[in-house]
């Protein structure tokens, strides 16, 4: 399963990219361009086969993927990544077979291998629509892929949750007609909304306001800044997605 999602997404990345202007900026990743993005998906696939996973997610480990490949083209980079693609897929559906220590450290703590799936598959949705953000494209917001990085990223803000007492919410996904609860008790509120618009706010793709004008039943104040992801941070511009 995850493997097959990886192999789509590295698909739509390259279908997308080809012929385009590599030199544009990438808004959600604003030091990059969509060059560099590649690169980063590059180094991902190369860090997971090279079992280079130490601080994974982390500014630094993405920075080293970068500096890695400052030399090359985006034909190289692309031919990597494509010569990685079958290894990365067999790895996340055989995590198992890897060999690997039982915790990794990850940009938001200790995590343990069998995280590293959903987290590779995420990064490459999440820098997939970066990229379609950068060239104003609007398409494929309605992947299967979608749903269950949605319902993981609802998943992975329940230590926020926990950790600040908070009670329970209810959070719907409108199009995949999937919810889950965010905690244990009964909710006091309910967020639903599109999947996409889901994992974009959890994943830190949108502003504060933008969260808080999501599709709440109830007051989302007292939630609304334990909803992204442990590693990273609402936006403060506004990405017009």
């Amino acid at each position: 399963v995850f493997g097959d999602a990886y192999r789509r997404g590295h698909q739509r990345v390259v279908g997308f990219v080809d012929g385009r202007d590599l030199d544009v900026v990438v808004p959600a990743c604003p030091d990059w361009t969509a060059l560099d993005l590649l690169r980063h998906l590059a180094g991902d696939a190369d860090d997971v086969v090279a079992r280079r996973l130490d601080g994974l997610a982390s500014e630094e480990w993405t920075q080293a993927q970068l500096d890695r490949r400052s030399g090359m083209d985006a034909d190289a980079v692309l031919e990597e990544w494509a010569g990685n693609v079958d290894a990365v897929a067999d790895a996340l559906d055989g995590i198992d077979a890897m060999g690997l220590p039982d915790s990794i450290p990850a940009a938001w703590g200790r995590t343990t291998p069998d995280a590293l799936p959903a987290t590779l598959i995420s990064d490459l949705l999440h820098h997939e629509f970066d990229l379609r953000n950068a060239y104003g494209d609007r398409n494929g917001r309605d992947l299967m892929d979608l749903h269950f990085s949605a319902g993981g990223h609802v998943r992975s803000i329940r230590g926020a949750f926990q950790a600040r007492d908070l009670p329970t919410i209810r959070v719907e996904s409108t199009d995949a007609g999937m919810g889950w609860d965010v905690g244990y008790g009964d909710p006091v509120a309910t967020l639903r909304a599109p999947s996409f618009a889901l994992m974009r706010g959890i994943g830190g793709r949108r502003t504060r306001s933008e969260m808080v004008a999501m599709g709440w039943d109830g007051d989302p104040e007292p939630f609304v800044d334990s909803m992204v992801l442990p590693h990273l941070a609402m936006r403060e511009t506004s990405l017009r997605e």
